[in-house]
């Protein structure tokens, strides 16, 4: 009898500020609706908000852009 391999769903987040102008998320999901709803939420605000639903801040990296910095997540897949 063998164990199941444990899967994982992924999740990206790209956060840039802007000076003078509002901070913009960008999120790269195969769920469009989760991406839709982060539109809007502040990062405190979105990793709560992932943290609540399962998902597991793994590690943080600048981005490519000048203040930018990325996000990525993981979370046991469902069966």
């Amino acid at each position: 009898m063998s164990n199941p391999i444990q899967q994982w769903q992924y999740l990206v987040i790209q956060e840039t500020i802007f000076p003078l102008n509002p901070l913009r998320i960008t999120v790269e999901s195969e769920d469009r609706q989760l991406a839709e709803v982060l539109q809007g939420k502040t990062v405190v605000e979105t990793l709560n908000y992932l943290g609540e639903r399962g998902w597991e801040l793994v590690s943080i990296h600048s981005g490519i852009e000048k203040n930018t910095q990325v996000f990525y997540f993981k979370r046991p897949k469902p069966d």
